[in-house]
């Protein structure tokens, strides 16, 4: 186990201060954290890709390294703007990735998790980005060596942290904003009613799938066919749009607001084939 405030006790010694990201369930330490002691420096994006230009940017107007914090699932988000524009062959940008390494080997995860978990070393090898694995205290001085060679080599770095390996030192209390809104299960329920027999539901990633499932079989409503969004974050409208161009039934997207803003331009597709 490695404590948030050691990791950032290695990144304040190598001048790193700004943080931009979005928010991972293995880093939820961190971003706590962030929330809670660095809000002026701390940054979230709707999607890794995005986060990677804004620590293009805070370099480009400070010339000091950004922390640009992911799961790996979104890797594949962030490697256009890697390669494109901070690559060493192309504007020389460094930064450090921090990512949370889901599937890691020999740690058992979701399917989806799996899959990108094996490859996840192998795309930062064939992006050029070298990299550290830190599962203890010992393995920062790992990251210290790697975080001063991509600042004078001016390349990007990656550190690959594993779940249940970053805790907070001194427990933070979050506050639960409440609301008035409608819970997700009730809304489900609901929903699930009313629709016709035969429709067909895209449900995304997360909570939303899971609740799903469980309403239909604890409220006995197994009608209909369900796609669930294991994985493809912000992807789920556009899985609907491709659905409903070629099937004349009804078809539903259950998406989450986080998950619409990670591609927002699915809206102006959807918006070009209403009917």
């Amino acid at each position: 186990m490695i404590f948030v405030e050691h990791l950032l006790d290695v990144l304040k010694k190598n001048k790193i201060s700004f943080f931009t990201g979005v928010p991972d369930s293995v880093l939820k330490s961190l971003s706590i954290y962030l929330d809670k002691f660095n809000k002026k420096n701390h940054q979230i994006a709707v999607n890794e890709g995005s986060a990677v230009a804004i620590g293009i940017g805070n370099y480009l107007a400070t010339r000091k390294l950004a922390c640009v914090y992911m799961q790996n699932s979104g890797l594949g988000n962030a490697i256009n703007p890697l390669i494109s524009i901070a690559h060493k062959k192309i504007y020389s940008i460094p930064m450090l990735l921090l990512i949370g390494w889901r599937g890691a080997p020999n740690l058992k995860d979701e399917p989806q998790h799996m899959v990108k978990g094996k490859i996840t070393t192998k795309l930062l090898k064939l992006s050029n980005i070298d990299f550290c694995k830190v599962k203890e205290g010992k393995d920062l001085k790992k990251l210290n060596k790697l975080i001063k060679k991509g600042t004078k080599e001016k390349k990007v770095v990656a550190c690959l942290i594993e779940n249940k390996v970053l805790e907070n030192k001194n427990k933070i209390k979050i506050k639960k904003k409440l609301n008035s809104f409608i819970s997700r299960e009730i809304f489900l329920i609901n929903l699930l009613k009313s629709i016709q027999k035969d429709s067909k539901i895209i449900s995304t990633t997360g909570h939303t799938s899971r609740e799903l499932m469980k309403v239909r079989d604890e409220k006995k409503l197994k009608k209909g066919k369900d796609f669930y969004m294991v994985g493809g974050m912000g992807h789920s409208l556009s899985v609907a749009i491709g659905m409903s161009l070629k099937s004349k039934k009804q078809i539903i997207c259950l998406d989450g607001d986080g998950s619409l803003l990670m591609h927002m331009g699915s809206m102006f597709t959807n918006g070009q084939k209403k009917k």
